[in-house]
């Protein structure tokens, strides 16, 4: 039986081989295939309250260059699905496809009972029960978040998957990585629990914009292994941002409609900040 999200609508980004095109249905896509894994990352990106779940599934024989800490290369024919749940019901998965060209293709499902079916390119907007419209984004919005990153894979990286890095040190995965992380995970410096949880949430929802090299603003939001954060100049701009959903201020601008209250008041209480908008 086909793996189903908790929500209504299935966002599929997934790799496939050079040309080929990405089927109709989501039960197409492999997903009860071998080889497929669960994982899930330890600083999540807000999705306006949605569950989700996410695989992954390498070719045979193959392992990801993590000779870059930071900035994972994975194989050609490299699959993932990532699966939103409102209300505990199904409403969309997220898959890519890493060609052998090199370029990751990106597709949108939307589930229809038992199965889920290709949403178009250009996105489109469900009602789910009760009347909440659902954004499924389109393959522009896929490639705007994940095209410009340190690496296209955002959630599978040392930083994010954290103590789940040695197992896949072990069975071979990894290759050109740090021999130390066979026994010890992968960590940025953090000086307590509270900034760990407040530099987390920054880098799993701003990362893969503010990095270095990233978008042209002085701001790094990014986390890099074994290193402690860059300072935030201003962080009061940042909650600003984070507080609002007037399209042109917020931040994420992508992806989201819905203020994140519970992560905005761990902003404020790690950088000390009242009456946060």
């Amino acid at each position: 039986m086909l793996r189903r999200p908790a929500a209504i609508a299935v966002l599929l980004c997934l790799a496939a081989p050079a040309g080929a095109a990405l089927p109709e249905r989501l039960s197409e896509t492999g997903l009860d295939g071998p080889g497929v894994r669960a994982f899930e990352p330890r600083f999540a990106l807000w999705s306006d309250g949605a569950a989700k779940r996410r695989w992954i599934a390498l070719p045979a024989g193959t392992a990801i260059d993590a000779s870059r800490p930071d900035a994972w290369r994975f194989p050609a024919g490299t699959r993932l699905w990532k699966e939103f749940s409102v209300d505990g019901r199904p409403v969309e998965t997220r898959h890519f496809v890493l060609g052998e060209d090199g370029r990751w293709a990106y597709a949108s499902y939307v589930w229809t009972g038992d199965d889920a079916v290709r949403a178009p390119a250009r996105g489109q907007t469900i009602t789910l029960p009760g009347g909440k419209a659902y954004a499924v984004p389109s393959t522009g919005d896929c490639i705007a978040c994940h095209g410009g990153a340190r690496s296209p894979v955002l959630g599978f990286a040392a930083l994010q998957l954290g103590p789940a890095v040695p197992a896949l040190m072990r069975e071979g995965l990894l290759k050109g990585a740090p021999a130390a992380w066979a026994m010890q995970a992968p960590d940025f410096i953090a000086a307590s629990p509270a900034e760990r949880a407040a530099r987390g949430y920054l880098h799993g929802n701003c990362a893969h914009c503010h990095f270095d090299g990233g978008v042209p603003v002085p701001l790094r939001l990014a986390l890099d292994v074994g290193q402690p954060p860059a300072p935030v100049p201003d962080a009061a701009k940042v909650l600003k941002r984070a507080g609002t959903r007037n399209p042109y201020q917020q931040m994420p601008p992508l992806g989201t409609r819905e203020v994140d209250a519970l992560g905005l008041a761990l902003l404020a209480r790690h950088f000390n900040l009242e009456n946060v908008p």
